[in-house]
């Protein structure tokens, strides 16, 4: 399996026979941890977010559906809760996101061995940033339908079935239901309700075999973290996000460095780590809790400087104006002076305005790209399509106010991932065939797919072929867009 050095295998290796010994004395039940008998002494768990996504048939085309969760704890059988200390203190969860993608929440939290049997998330401002598009083939959302939905602080208990024992490592994938979460009319969304039934869940990491590309020692996939470069230590890199609080990654013979090291003057080694800059890097989470750095991405220096927003195009490019409208998924703030800081919100709509733009550039982080896009190298809104997310440097900002959009402008424009989910028809590798795409895309038919070897994360199956025809998954995909084929590069597939 490609990432997985002989040094992490052995190591693996090690920790597991480790652990027997600690499981053998005690009892327990086959894939958990230890239920009676356990003895004293604390465990290490790390946590992670995901989503399941409503049924494509449904057909929303939802943006961004935010909402900040303030606490997390655990309750065991006997003795107090565990409170769990979130990666950040105002942890902005993007759950249209961590369809495809899993974000941290936590990292190696230590809880008393034992059995544990409910988990308790406390929320604050949820809110669903969508619009709706009736006429199937019509790229953009229709007009005036881009809006926010918004719903009630509060709390949701769900019960659990984790154990674990003294100075074990394990995982926890704290699951949102998304369509669980949402009352809908059509396309329409009409409430949110994060505390309704069912809408949370967890899953215990590893996952099995079957479910999961990670190897022996490794709890999930973090990949496409993009923020500031805080510090630098040795092999060891710290990236500080806007959102989500920030992830400390360690390189190694395997980690992967974008040839755009290269332009920018450095080796394709750590040396091309800088502090102070953006860079989005892609990592696994180990049982410990730490992280391995398996590719770094450099942005090029006209995107570096400090605010950038990266958001999903909602509307066809007006041409004349040279503008167009996202709605906001991530970000980075400079490290003074910033103009978003406290001002943009994820989920907020943002008109954008280009101003003598310089050539577009795709961030293709290693992955095959189509030849032919029209969006490389373009200086023109018109090869900006709904339903692509780009990046951009802030020139300009003005915040949104109310239902009025917020305004930016700037003179350099990236393609990034987008996040979305679709029906698979034909799963085959290194390309694949999906339809029913979000109607924002204004795509009806069949599209192409393509992965890159050793650049593909897959989660709830091991093999892309496992993927049956008819289901359902995420992807975080670079929409490169007609008139090339394959129109989409793919980065990640989660399997639902």
């Amino acid at each position: 399996m490609w990432g997985v050095p002989m040094t992490r295998q052995t190591s693996a290796a090690a920790l597991l026979i480790l652990s027997s010994f600690v499981l053998a004395s005690c009892s327990g039940v086959p894939g958990g941890g230890c239920i009676v008998n356990c003895g004293s002494g604390n465990a290490t768990v790390s946590f992670v977010l995901t989503a399941t996504p409503p049924n494509p048939s449904t057909q929303l085309s939802i943006q961004a559906f935010t909402t900040t969760i303030t606490g997390i704890t655990l309750t065991p059988a006997t003795g107090a809760a565990v409170n769990v200390p979130l990666n950040s203190s105002a942890y902005i969860a993007e759950f249209n996101r961590v369809t495809s993608d899993s974000t941290l929440l936590a990292a190696q939290v230590s809880v008393p061995a034992g059995s544990y049997t409910q988990m308790a998330i406390t929320f604050t401002a949820p809110r669903v940033t969508f619009c709706t598009q009736p006429n199937p083939g019509v790229p953009g959302c229709a007009a005036g339908t881009l809006t926010s939905s918004s719903g009630a602080a509060g709390s949701a208990t769900i019960s659990t079935n984790f154990s674990t024992a003294a100075n074990q490592q394990s995982g926890i994938a704290l699951n949102a239901n998304i369509g669980n979460a949402l009352t809908l009319n059509g396309q329409t969304v009409t409430a949110v309700n994060l505390g309704a039934a069912n809408v949370f869940s967890m899953i215990v990491l590893p996952l099995p075999s079957t479910q999961t590309d990670l190897g022996s020692g490794e709890l999930s996939h973090v990949d496409d973290v993009m923020g500031m470069v805080s510090n630098i230590s040795g092999s060891t890199l710290t990236i500080q996000t806007s959102s989500r609080g920030n992830i400390t990654a360690t390189a190694n013979s395997s980690t992967q460095f974008s040839t755009d090291c290269a332009v920018l003057g450095f080796k394709e080694d750590f040396t091309c780590v800088k502090a102070n800059t953006v860079a989005i890097v892609d990592t696994l989470l180990n049982a410990d809790g730490t992280f391995t750095l398996v590719f770094y991405q450099p942005l090029p220096a006209n995107l570096s400087s400090g605010d950038l927003i990266e958001g999903v195009v909602t509307s066809v490019a007006n041409s004349v104006t040279s503008q167009f409208t996202v709605v906001a998924t991530d970000s980075v703030f400079a490290s003074s002076g910033s103009l978003l800081n406290g001002q943009l919100h994820l989920g907020d709509q943002i008109v954008v305005t280009l101003s003598s733009p310089n050539p577009f550039q795709i961030i293709s982080k290693g992955l095959q790209i189509p030849t032919g896009s029209a969006f490389q190298n373009s200086t023109s809104v018109a090869n900006i399509l709904p339903g692509q997310t780009v990046a951009f440097p802030v020139s300009t900002f003005t915040a949104q106010s109310g239902t009025a959009p917020g305004a930016s402008s700037s003179q350099n424009i990236a393609l990034r991932f987008t996040r979305f989910t679709a029906v698979m028809s034909t799963p085959t590798s290194p390309q694949f065939n999906a339809t029913t795409f979000p109607p924002l895309f204004g795509i009806t038919t069949q599209q192409l797919f393509q992965t890159t070897s050793g650049r593909l994360s897959l989660d709830g199956v091991s093999t892309l072929t496992s993927i049956s025809a008819g289901s359902t998954f995420s992807t975080a995909a670079l929409y490169v867009g007609p008139p090339v084929a394959p129109s989409f590069s793919v980065l990640s597939v989660r399997a639902h």
